[in-house]
């Protein structure tokens, strides 16, 4: 009887041992920490840090964000408001058109779309801290869409600059504005896209996100995760969700810089007569791929011209960059400041050329 107890305290015994390494190999280790003083442990999670991370970000950033109202001159001339009474227009005034900008100055320079501010007869700028005021327009440039306004205000804090060109598809940015007249709105996504035509006839290409924009983000940042602006919101493809596109940073800095230093922006010219170049034409001209740009004829005395291009040439490459065709040649000439000597490779007959081109202001700017 004594044996048949020993062997049954035995067996418990094997049972409670291999318990016990069963829950000590499940049960992970506590990593002790200090209470803060007001008894709550410290968050120690990744994903709160971030969070934490992101939402200080754009905190720093939204004092450089303005909401804009651009107001109809017939709202601000009796006389117009009048003469549309007279032609059948309804009474009443027309209300603003709401847009975004960016203060890219300490001097009070702000950034937005032209067609934000087109036609407007005065410009109102409501800043992050509350206060209101009128702006002036400084100067833009219609083709790429941007203007230049500027607010006589103390303590503005200016957006950081960043580079455009070292954008990547794929990177995280956020966007904030004043949609639908909901100041301060931020939406986050991603560059899905570089070297978008946006179908439009705009002179430049743009990034295209899927950061949420909509009527009245126009004209405000794009900013990438370390709060630097690498891009001006633009517009929203029609019937295509998710699909936006922004001004690259450095297309913006170009004219804001050439307004701040000339008084206007100053459009750098080619002066070459371009059309498409389809297969049977490039087929015929003894070309591999329809990729560049054919020359119908060039301005007499113009870069173009001064480099010994000709009509039927294909210009195949500028400043070191690849032409896919007309418009991309167009946008690359855009690219340049003037007074910049580019390199141009043609093909001519079969033959390639090594050419260069000093990029001369456009006439009559």
């Amino acid at each position: 009887m004594k044996s048949l107890l020993r062997f049954a305290f035995f067996i418990l015994f094997l049972l409670a041992l291999l318990a016990g390494i069963f829950l000590l190999r499940d049960r992970q280790p506590v990593v002790p920490t200090e209470a803060r003083p007001d008894g709550r442990l410290p968050e120690v999670s990744t994903l709160a840090s971030r969070d934490r991370e992101f939402t200080n970000l754009v905190a720093s950033v939204l004092p450089s964000v303005v909401s804009i109202d651009a107001i109809p001159a017939n709202a601000v001339d009796p006389r117009l408001r009048m003469l549309k009474f007279m032609l059948g227009g309804q009474p009443g005034e027309t209300p603003p058109q709401l847009g975004s900008g960016v203060i890219i100055s300490k001097d009070g320079h702000i950034v937005t779309n032209f067609h934000v501010i087109e036609g407007a007869g005065a410009i109102r700028v409501h800043l992050n801290d509350g206060r209101t005021f009128d702006a002036k327009f400084v100067g833009g440039d219609r083709p790429s869409d941007i203007a230049i306004l500027r607010v006589e205000a103390d303590g503005l804090q200016p957006a950081r600059w960043g580079d455009s060109d070292a954008v990547r598809i794929g990177q995280g940015v956020f966007a904030v504005g004043n949609p639908l007249g909901l100041q301060e709105t931020v939406t986050q996504g991603i560059i899905s896209g570089k070297g978008r035509r946006a179908m439009s006839e705009a002179a430049n290409e743009f990034f295209q996100t899927d950061a949420a924009i909509n009527q009245g983000n126009s004209g405000g940042p794009l900013l990438d995760l370390s709060g630097e602006l690498i891009g001006i919101t633009n517009m929203v493809a029609q019937g295509g969700e998710g699909v936006a596109f922004a001004i690259p940073s450095n297309t913006v800095r170009r004219v804001f810089e050439n307004i701040r230093d000339h008084g206007r922006f100053i459009r750098p010219w080619f002066g070459a007569l371009m059309q498409p170049l389809t297969p049977p034409l490039a087929r015929q001209l003894g070309l591999a791929s329809p990729k560049g740009a054919l020359l119908l004829g060039t301005y007499e005395g113009s870069p173009a011209a001064l480099s010994g291009l000709l009509p039927g040439d294909v210009v195949v490459e500028f400043n070191n960059k690849p032409v896919i065709d007309h418009i991309d040649l167009r946008n690359r000439v855009a690219e340049c400041e003037v007074g910049r000597v580019v390199r141009v490779r043609a093909v001519r007959k079969g033959k390639d050329l090594e050419l260069s081109a000093t990029i001369a202001p456009e006439p009559g700017a």
